[in-house]
């Protein structure tokens, strides 16, 4: 198995216009559905008709690796979206932070943090207020939400974001993140490389590419699907010998519990991946503290929603 960074989910009410502002606004490949060649129309089927539009006043998904779009990043996670299921009833607890140069940088690769989010304000995002400006000290980050309402942060520079290309960070709020950052190291392979009092930062093992960092907040926001992670089982991962088949389902069966079946197929899509995998992918995370949810979902210790996917 390789070192991992999760994947993010969005659901989206609209999803074409949200994959194709997070593809413009990451210098992303977007994928899935008409977007196979990564190429950009703006937002619009073939038809005329937003790609979540299903021509019936419905949304649907497209379909790539059990549905949506997905935004590819060089360095960095995969953003999928999907169909929304339900409302958006708070904040996220999982959000992205967007990295900026100074203005005096040699060379400038992201742009300015004013430049950055006058860019997203003219892709569609809009400048929010989740109360960082009730402190006597002005926050030197931007808050804003995409079309769906997702929120995000553009960052002031920051020194140690050098290497991690336009995405900074995923940050995930916890009530206890010390806690939660021994399980998502374990999950990732990834290191913990800092360590503060509200704050636990890992990094991929070569040093380049986004953070992934576990912040505390007290109160957390509620836990939903609306907004997930994503883990992906390589293709041809090979099954582990001793793997629990009582525990997780037999490869040959599809047993619901954890959605794994002899070709790959669950709940996050189909690829090659090898009989058994899945199941011992979903072994190794309960091992490490989560806890299976139905066909290839899972949670984490915090209850925050994982789904696992094939990758490739």
């Amino acid at each position: 198995m390789v070192n991992v960074m999760p994947g993010v989910v969005f659901e989206a009410e609209r999803p074409r216009e949200t994959a194709e502002f997070w593809a413009a606004l990451l210098e992303g490949e977007l994928v899935g559905g008409d977007h196979d060649s990564g190429g950009y129309d703006g937002g619009r089927d073939r038809g005329g008709r937003d790609a979540g539009d299903d021509g019936r006043g419905s949304h649907v998904t497209g379909g790539y690796d059990g549905g949506g779009l997905r935004v590819r990043l060089p360095d960095g996670p995969t953003v999928r979206v999907v169909g929304a299921t339900a409302g958006k009833p708070a904040k996220n607890r999982i959000h992205l932070d967007l990295a900026s140069d100074g203005d005096g940088d040699g060379v400038a690769r992201r742009g300015t943090q004013r430049a950055i989010v006058d860019r997203a304000i003219r892709l569609g995002a809009a400048r929010i207020d989740i109360g960082q400006y009730a402190g006597r000290v002005p926050v030197p980050w931007q808050v804003l939400a995409d079309p769906a309402g997702n929120e995000f942060c553009v960052l002031e520079p920051r020194g140690e974001y050098a290497a991690s290309g336009v995405l900074a960070a995923v940050v995930i709020e916890s009530p206890d993140p010390h806690r939660l950052a021994e399980f998502w190291s374990g999950a990732t392979r990834w290191p913990i490389v800092r360590t503060d009092p509200e704050l636990v930062s890992l990094r991929a093992p070569g040093g380049r590419g986004p953070w992934l960092e576990l912040l505390s907040a007290d109160p957390c926001p509620p836990v939903t699907p609306r907004c997930r992670l994503e883990l992906t089982v390589p293709p041809g991962a090979p099954d582990t010998a001793g793997a629990d088949t009582t525990a997780t389902g037999d490869a040959a069966t599809g047993d619901a519990a954890t959605g794994n079946t002899a070709t790959g197929n669950t709940a996050a899509g189909t690829a090659a991946v090898a009989p058994g995998a899945f199941a011992v992918e979903a072994d190794r995370l309960c091992l490490l503290g989560a806890t299976r949810r139905g066909a290839g979902r899972l949670v984490d210790p915090d209850g925050i929603v994982i789904d696992l996917a094939p990758g490739g």
